[in-house]
């Protein structure tokens, strides 16, 4: 079954969002002030969203092709027509990667040149004097150097993007130059190279096996994804780190890569099952995908569902109970911001996602009814999506240093629309004239055939 001409019109509406709401998004970041770092923080909102849809998709070929399974054949070759998204998602890369490279610390507050710092931080630094660093920063800024035995809280944490402190100095200039903007660059680099080289081989031989039905084809990709799984893990754990968590050069948690990892396997199992209804809707795949195979996309959503929310508590908790100031210097920004205020806009969002994102949809998707009919399982579908978006915003968004206000929501909700029609477009060019599930896969007699238990 291939797709037809009859899909160019989304192809044109998808170029349409694309320039509407990027010129738009440019317009709302120019108007909003700050230069062109509002803009900044929205497209890294929004990369970050769409990033995790297409890296569950890799996931996705890769469990199949790990686990051999045979009821996903079917699924699986839409999911790899998502992977031919990830040279767009490079490409689209390339404004994050400049915008470190230039040292204009627009979105990286630690991605300016040394220059920026004084000579005799320097030197305390690289002679691990951080006591003195400290005491000269505090001179520089005119303040006293806080207690080092006092609580932290929102009012002793270092605002967001006050880049020139000894602990971001430290990671920009000693040891290996973690924080420093050229090794930045090539770590994403190497982070998407890989991944469309990923993408690229499992797509290639997934294709050419449809025209030589050589059954070969898929021992040989099952051979590969153990090996290539340990490389999709450690990859999407360091791009989490680089692109998000850096964001605030102080703060870091050990399971944020496995936090992003578990949003992005819930953005799939949702995109996947929306994607395989709106294609049902317009005559294709009605004999392959079945209600059996709408419910194992149902079990996932609801068993990564349960995950990430076992994740998201955990890193909370630890962080918590540990109480070590670098570590809730994040979340301080996320929730009191005063002596007096204990919840600002962003323990709002923290409430919506903990109610929106786990505890509602986690007793919806929990029957198995649900995951047998279309449209409740695809409504739980699109209300994961949004969540997750919402998810992907508190993650980017509150380390922004200006004030959020309503322009900021459009500039992001602009963002978003330009960002995913112009991967729509993509994806749906990439995909005329191509078969829409693996015609010579030697499982797939088993995935038409498969029932549920």
């Amino acid at each position: 079954m291939v797709l037809g001409n009859g899909a160019r019109p989304l192809y044109f509406f998808g170029a349409i969002a694309a320039i509407v709401g990027l010129l738009i998004a440019a317009m709302l970041g120019i108007g909003h002030g700050n230069g062109a770092q509002p803009f900044f923080f929205a497209y890294l909102a929004a990369y970050c969203f769409f990033l995790s849809i297409v890296l569950g998709a890799l996931f996705f070929v890769l469990m199949h092709h790990l686990t051999a399974a045979g009821w996903s054949v079917g699924i699986r070759r839409l999911a790899e027509s998502i992977l031919s998204l990830m040279p767009a998602m490079a490409a689209l890369a390339l404004p994050l990667i400049i915008s470190a490279v230039t040292n204009s610390g627009t979105l990286y507050c630690w991605a300016i040149s040394t220059d920026n710092y004084s000579p005799a931080m320097q030197t305390a630094v690289l002679n691990d004097d951080m006591e003195k660093a400290e005491q000269i920063h505090a001179a520089e800024i005119g303040e006293a150097k806080p207690d080092a035995d006092a609580p932290r809280t929102a009012e002793t944490t270092p605002p967001p993007h006050q880049a020139i402190d000894p602990i971001t100095l430290q990671k920009h200039i000693t040891g290996i130059h973690w924080l420093n903007p050229w090794f930045f660059a090539l770590r994403v680099i190497g982070y998407v190279s890989i991944w469309m080289w990923m993408a690229r081989y499992y797509r290639r031989l997934s294709k050419r096996q449809d025209t030589t039905g050589d059954p070969t084809l898929s021992r040989r990709m099952q051979s590969s994804a153990g090996f290539h799984t340990v490389v999709f893990g450690l990859t999407l754990t360091g791009a989490a780190g680089d692109l998000f968590m850096s964001l605030d050069p102080h703060w870091f948690s050990t399971m944020w890569g496995v936090y992003y990892f578990a949003g992005s396997v819930v953005a799939i199992f949702s995109a996947l099952i929306i994607f395989v209804f709106l294609l049902q809707k317009a005559g294709y795949l009605r004999h392959s995908i079945n209600r059996e195979h709408y419910q194992d996309l149902g079990k996932y959503l609801f068993a990564f569902t349960f995950f990430w929310g076992y994740i998201a508590f955990s890193q909370y908790m630890l962080l918590w109970y540990a109480n070590i100031p670098d570590e809730i210097g994040w979340l301080s920004r996320h929730g009191a911001t005063t002596a007096t205020s204990n919840i600002n806009g962003w323990s709002y969002v923290i409430l919506a996602i903990l109610f929106g994102q786990l505890l509602i949809p986690f007793a919806g998707l929990m029957s198995r009814h649900v995951k047998r009919q279309f449209g409740l399982l695809v409504f739980w579908a699109v209300w994961q999506l949004a969540f997750h978006l919402l998810d992907t915003y508190w993650i980017v968004m509150p380390e922004y240093p200006g004030r959020m206000s309503v322009s900021m929501v459009l500039l992001g909700i602009a963002m978003t629309i330009g960002m995913g029609g112009l991967l729509l477009a993509v994806l749906i060019r990439n995909m005329i004239g191509q078969n829409l599930r693996p015609v010579a896969d030697p499982r797939l007699a088993e995935s038409l055939a498969f029932h549920n238990i």
